[in-house]
C-alpha cells in the first residue's frame, strides 16, 4: 500500500531535514509552503498554500488523501505570547479534522519542552508535571489534549514529539546559534547573560530523524525528542567559539533570568521502543554548521 505523508513546516529548521529520511523510507512526500517552491528534493511534491486557508487545505487533502500527517508548522521565535498561537491552534485542529475526513491513518505533531513545569530532574513524558507559562506552550499543550482525544475517538494513530533545545543551520538571528555564529563570522563581540542555564541541545537533523522514526512506527503517545545530556549555555557558546577559534570575542555577563534553570529530557522511550539515538554530538553538529557558514560568509579561520 502506498504511504503518502503530508508535511507542514517542510522548509523550517526541522522540517527540511525530514524530507530525505521520509523519501528513503519509501514515502510519497507532499509538502506545504507559502513561499517559492524549493529547487531541492525534486522527488517531493511541493504545494503552495496557507495552513490558515481552510478551504484550500480541504481541497488539497481531498485530492491527495494522505495516509500520514507530519505537522511541524508553528511560528515560535519571538512569538511566545502572540495571538498567532491561537491561529495555529485553530488551523491545526482543522488540519486534523480534514486528515480524518480523507482517510488519514497516522498523525505525528510537534510539541515542545515548554509544556513542562520547571524541574531539577530529567523531564519524563508521563511522570513530570505540566505547567506551560506562555500562550505558545499553553496552545501546544491544549492541542495535544484535543488531538489525542480526537484521534482516539476516530481510530487514528497519534503521536506527539516534545522538542527540546533544537539547533541547526539557522538564519533567524533571534535564535542563539544563528546570533552567535553571525556575530563571530563578522568578528563582533558576543555577550551572554544567562550562561548558567542548563539545556538539552539537539541537532535539527537528529530531531528530524526521531520524528520520521516515530511516524514510521506503530508507536503512539508522547515522546521526548532530546539527548538526555545537560549542557550549560556557557559551554555551548564556548564550543561554537572554540571551533571558530574566536573565544576572545565571547563575553559572559551573568544576570538573573526568569527562564527555567534546568531543562533536560529523558529520551528512554525513543531509545528503548524505537532503537533511536542521536547521530551527532554538539561538536560534530556545530562543525557541520560552521562549514556551511564559512562558505556563506567566505571566511577562513
Amino acid at each position: 500500500m502506498s504511504k503518502k505523508v503530508f508535511v507542514t513546516g517542510a522548509k523550517g529548521l526541522i522540517g527540511k531535514e525530514t524530507l530525505k529520511p521520509l523519501l528513503d523510507k519509501g514515502y510519497e512526500v507532499f509538502a506545504l509552503t507559502t513561499g517559492e517552491i524549493p529547487s531541492h528534493y525534486s522527488e517531493v511534491t511541493w504545494i503552495q498554500g496557507n495552513l490558515f486557508d481552510f478551504e484550500t487545505v480541504k481541497k488539497i487533502f481531498e485530492e491527495i488523501k494522505p495516509t500520514h500527517l507530519l505537522h511541524l508548522a508553528w511560528q515560535t521565535t519571538g512569538k511566545f505570547n502572540d495571538n498567532i498561537n491561537f491561529d495555529f491552534l485553530s488551523a491545526s485542529l482543522n488540519l486534523l479534522k480534514t486528515f480524518k475526513e480523507n482517510g488519514g491513518e497516522k498523525v505525528v505533531i510537534a510539541g515542545t519542552y515548554i509544556e513542562y513545569a520547571e524541574s531539577a530532574e530529567l523531564l519524563d513524558e508521563y511522570k513530570s508535571p505540566l505547567n506551560p507559562q506562555h500562550i505558545y506552550g499553553k496552545c501546544k499543550n491544549y492541542l495535544r489534549e484535543i488531538a489525542e482525544l480526537y484521534c482516539k475517538s476516530n481510530g487514528i494513530s497519534f503521536a506527539w514529539g516534545r522538542i527540546f533545545s533544537a539547533f541547526g543551520l539557522e538564519s533567524d538571528l533571534r535564535r542563539l546559534t544563528g546570533d552567535v555564529m553571525n556575530s563571530l563570522f563578522n568578528d563582533k563581540t558576543v555577550e551572554i547573560r544567562s550562561g548558567s542555564l542548563i539545556r538539552d541541545y539537539i541537532y535539527s537533523k537528529d530531531v528530524a530523524s526521531a520524528f520520521v522514526e516515530i511516524l514510521d512506527s506503530d508507536k503512539q503517545g508522547i515522546f521526548n525528542i532530546s539527548t538526555g545530556i545537560a549542557t550549560s549555555i556557557k559551554d555551548y557558546v564556548l564550543t561554537i567559539a572554540k571551533l571558530m577559534k574566536k573565544e576572545n570575542l565571547v563575553v559572559f555577563n551573568e544576570q538573573a533570568s526568569n527562564q527555567y534553570k534546568f531543562v533536560v529530557g529523558n529520551n528512554s522511550r525513543l531509545r528503548d521502543e524505537l532503537g533511536w539515538k542521536p547521530e551527532y554530538t554538539i561538536e560534530t553538529a556545530l562543525n557541520e554548521i560552521i562549514m556551511f557558514g564559512k562558505e556563506k560568509y567566505n571566511v577562513k579561520f
